[in-house]
């Protein structure tokens, strides 16, 4: 796992410049960061990562009009790791 943080920060920066910040690809590449760096125990770090993974999704969902593939499994992610925050 130590080795995929800075390949998947590198990818993260790939679809940022490829997309756009705002762009749903860039919550799955949020997503992805934020799961190696859970993994990691981090989770405070990983904690805004799957905020802004979120954030993103739901504005696809509002400008678009219907759900991102990926939106549930954020979302539960997220549910789950704000459990274990406290």
């Amino acid at each position: 796992m130590v080795e995929a943080e800075p390949l998947m920060k590198r990818s993260l920066a790939i679809r940022e410049r490829t997309f756009g910040p705002d762009h749903p690809d860039v919550a799955i590449g949020l997503y992805n960061l934020a799961r190696i760096i859970q993994n990691l125990n981090r989770d405070e770090e990983s904690e805004p990562l799957n905020y802004r993974a979120l954030e993103l999704l739901l504005r696809f969902i509002r400008n678009d009009g219907q759900a991102h593939q990926h939106f549930k499994v954020v979302q539960i992610n997220y549910i789950r790791l704000l459990q274990r925050l406290g």
